[in-house]
């Protein structure tokens, strides 16, 4: 069992983060990270430094985090750890989750629609690496996933008898019914189609795809009207299937 990423301002659904990592652990050893980062401090003298990379949280940020500990304190094979990150880059990123050994990165929602430019250049790096993103919905409880939505867009390559492989080798759910995206298809369009899908099949989970893209400062996005739906969505990298 690889160990779980959550890049975290330490608002209230890092705490249902924490769940479903300590969920998705199966029981088997598994360390929780929680990744808070900022800017490298402007100074570089060593005692400046050293003031300025104390992180000082928030008492709200701080409730937050002891529910987090005792969530993790209930799963004998859950470890939480906190790691401050000063500054980010795709190396540095990438060193970050070969150390920690990570296997699975989960999003809030809270992050995702973070003004922080920080988070914001995080989270474009992350769509970009190779490691699997569980985009969580509005549930505010674990939820024990069982039967998967797979949204192929039009773009992707991707079979989805290799796809299914992939999901059973790492998760405990299957893939049980299909839908083509169309970017330029509405919210208005699209959503009923995955609505009917969704309460047809008993779906808890939705499953797409991902291709790497030019990091820019607003980067518009594909069609992700399926992410207003309130349900996970499990994103996997195209060229790591």
């Amino acid at each position: 069992m690889k160990n779980i990423l959550i890049p975290t301002q330490l608002q209230q659904d890092t705490i249902s983060a924490v769940k479903t990592a300590a969920g998705y652990s199966g029981g088997k050893k598994c360390d929780i990270i929680l990744l808070l980062v900022s800017e490298v401090p402007e100074s570089y003298s060593s005692a400046y430094m050293l003031r300025k990379m104390k992180h000082e949280l928030a008492p709200s940020q701080a409730k937050v985090l002891q529910n987090c500990r005792s969530i993790a304190a209930e799963f004998k094979n859950c470890t939480l750890k906190v790691h401050n990150q000063y500054g980010i880059s795709a190396p540095l990123l990438r060193n970050l989750t070969e150390h920690f050994s990570i296997g699975l990165t989960i999003l809030a929602p809270s992050y995702k629609t973070s003004q922080n430019k920080m988070h914001s250049y995080l989270l474009q790096l992350l769509l970009n690496s190779k490691c699997p993103i569980l985009h969580l919905g509005t549930s505010e409880t674990y939820q024990d996933f069982n039967k998967a939505l797979y949204l192929e867009h039009t773009s992707s390559r991707i079979q989805v008898e290799d796809l299914q492989s992939l999901v059973k080798e790492q998760f405990s759910f299957r893939i049980v019914s299909q839908a083509k995206v169309h970017n330029e298809l509405s919210a208005e369009a699209l959503n009923p189609m995955l609505t009917e899908a969704i309460s047809k099949n008993n779906i808890d989970i939705l499953i797409e795809t991902r291709k790497p893209e030019k990091i820019k400062l607003r980067r518009k996005e594909g069609n992700t009207s399926h992410l207003s739906l309130g349900l996970p969505v499990l994103s996997l990298y195209e060229e790591a299937i």
